[in-house]
């Protein structure tokens, strides 16, 4: 898939997906459910205070919405009902810590795996999706959290039909540089690959990023191979990179985006309230694709 367009098209081969929403007495929330419910793609089910989620439907001026609701505690309540009866869970109007200690609560959706975070972005004069990765969940990562962020990325991917996707490590510049430890990561995590550590992908690091991005670039500078210019996944450094990174893309480059924590037992998205409407189905629209 190389547009959000086909993702959303999929998607709705896919659904109507079960939704189950942490927190569901959210305006905004609730009708960016209304419009993936329209399009097909998602059976919301709002968890929460029954009557502030009540009010948040009356306030949203939208009638005949009928969704599911259920009383209790947002985020452990939530979790158990995505658990039993849900495709993916949803973050509406909850404190992002609560949200994240009743996934990782025992009782929750911890695997042995680590959570990260990946935002798919449609960047305008970009041939294709591109994926970032971690500017969510991962502080500081070292080399074998950066491992599993990678595998954890790699799925997604090939769940969206990029079958061998292309990795940049990003760092300053190409140069390995023992001043800079991501440079060093980065040449450690391409060997890795050389010996075989992630099959059916191709990895280059470090890479600065016009490297990653753009053909022209990577031809003046002399770089020649699958990856230069034409990246399906972007490995930053630290969460700080790749937050900033993503959102300058938004605000100051048209980018449609998507987010998605990986490594949980069930498919995790997660809204900004800042997102426009738009914005918020094609988060939902990807719980949907990958359920």
């Amino acid at each position: 898939m190389k547009t959000f367009e086909e993702v959303c098209a999929f998607a709705k081969k896919k659904g109507p997906k079960r939704c189950v929403v942490a927190g569901g007495d959210d305006t905004l929330t609730i009708k960016a459910l209304r419009l993936a419910r329209e399009q097909g793609i998602c059976k919301p089910v709002l968890v929460g205070n029954f009557q502030k989620i009540e009010q948040a439907i009356k306030d949203s001026a939208i009638k005949g919405l009928n969704f599911d609701i259920i009383d209790g505690e947002p985020a452990s309540r939530a979790v158990q009902e995505v658990k039993e009866n849900g495709d993916f869970l949803l973050k509406g109007k909850i404190p992002t810590p609560d949200f994240l200690r009743a996934i990782l609560a025992p009782e929750g959706l911890r695997t042995d795996r680590i959570l990260s975070h990946t935002a798919i972005l449609e960047i305008p004069g970009y041939h294709k999706l591109v994926f970032v990765t971690d500017g969510g969940m991962n502080v500081n990562p070292d080399l074998d959290t950066k491992i599993q962020i990678i595998k954890n990325s790699i799925e997604l991917a090939r769940q969206l039909g990029i079958h061998n996707p292309k990795v940049a490590i990003l760092a300053a510049s190409e140069e390995v540089n023992p001043k800079i430890p991501a440079s060093i990561d980065a040449q450690e995590l391409t060997n890795m690959n050389s010996r075989g550590k992630f099959p059916g992908t191709d990895i280059r690091g470090p890479l600065s990023l016009d490297l990653a991005l753009s053909r022209d670039a990577a031809r003046k500078k002399g770089f020649e191979g699958p990856v230069y210019g034409n990246a399906d996944i972007l490995v930053v450094p630290d969460v700080a990179t790749g937050n900033i990174f993503a959102k300058g893309l938004i605000y100051f480059a048209n980018t449609q985006a998507a987010g998605i924590i990986l490594g949980a037992s069930k498919p995790v998205v997660m809204l900004s309230r800042a997102d426009p409407p738009r914005m918020k189905v094609l988060t939902i629209a990807l719980g949907v694709a990958v359920s």
